[in-house]
């Protein structure tokens, strides 16, 4: 199905888009620098050292098992250079997400539910990568799978449907649960997540991979397949299931095109679901 473009998706979402609470302004700044022409960490760096929350971060991550190595960085440039952009990206983004820690009840999905949801999908593209190796999976992807189900929050707030609504016209029509969205709204949570994307001027291929995750036949691409089968994943690990449960189709050759069979997937999800028990920790 063809992505919902903003001339085409109804006013008041559109109006939602807009509302949505924004990022923070380092967060929209290392998001642009990030992905421009002219980034340089030195500058990325200067940027970073005036905002103490997420300069404290950096040097955290950074610090950690999984970045250190023999000396522990000194400054917030070594530490960037240890971990990479991407990383930076997902905790600027997922320091978001926790701070948001909105409800969607339209869709039955309490505060926990939908961070707990972005967290796994998340670690679930980690896991991918980790089960193909370095190059099977633009570490991007991890940027989409934290953000794929954004547009949730702007349905939840534009609409005004009875939390039971959706699940019960996709039973009555026998229908998914993002076919009834389309249904009642005009327009389902991944189009609207992907034009939030684009307002937030991140990569098209960020913006596309969100916009496209629920398409039946959705066109190749490792950042998209990523994100769809990190849906699935945390889906079946039961992290933020919600009203619409298993009731979606995805395409499994997103799975195949990935190199990943069911002793693969089996590994992912375990994987994904420890991830997801350590975080829950480290956020309590």
């Amino acid at each position: 199905m063809p992505t919902t473009s903003r001339r085409t998706m109804p006013e008041h979402i559109l109006r939602g888009i807009d509302r949505l609470d924004p990022l923070p302004a380092t967060a929209q700044q290392v998001v642009a620098m990030v992905h421009g022409d002219d980034m340089s960490m030195a500058r990325l760096a200067q940027l970073i050292e005036h905002d103490e929350a997420i300069a404290a971060g950096v040097l955290r991550l950074a610090r950690s098992a999984a970045f250190c190595g023999r000396h522990p960085p000194e400054t917030i440039q070594d530490a960037l250079v240890r971990i990479g952009t991407v990383p930076l990206l997902t905790l600027v983004l997922g320091d978001y997400m926790r701070r948001l820690r909105a409800a969607a009840p339209v869709y039955g999905l309490s505060e926990d539910d939908l961070w707990a949801h972005a967290a796994a999908s998340q670690l679930a593209v980690r896991a991918i990568a980790e089960e193909r190796g370095p190059n099977a999976v633009p570490r991007i992807a991890e940027t989409a799978a934290l953000l794929h189900d954004i547009g949730k929050l702007v349905l939840t707030r534009q609409t005004q449907v009875t939390p039971d609504a959706i699940r019960a016209h996709a039973q009555a029509k026998g229908i998914t649960f993002v076919a009834a969205e389309r249904d009642l709204f005009g327009v389902d949570h991944a189009e609207v997540g992907g034009a939030i994307a684009d307002a937030w001027k991140f990569p098209e291929v960020v913006a596309e991979a969100i916009a496209r995750h629920h398409d039946e036949h959705p066109p190749a691409g490792p950042v998209l397949d990523a994100v769809v089968i990190a849906n699935v994943v945390a889906k079946s690990i039961g992290a933020g299931l919600g009203d619409e449960g298993l009731n979606f189709m995805f395409d499994a050759a997103s799975a195949s095109r990935l190199g990943l069979d069911f002793p693969a997937l089996a590994r992912v999800c375990l994987q994904t679901e420890e991830g997801l028990r350590e975080l829950r920790k480290i956020a309590a």
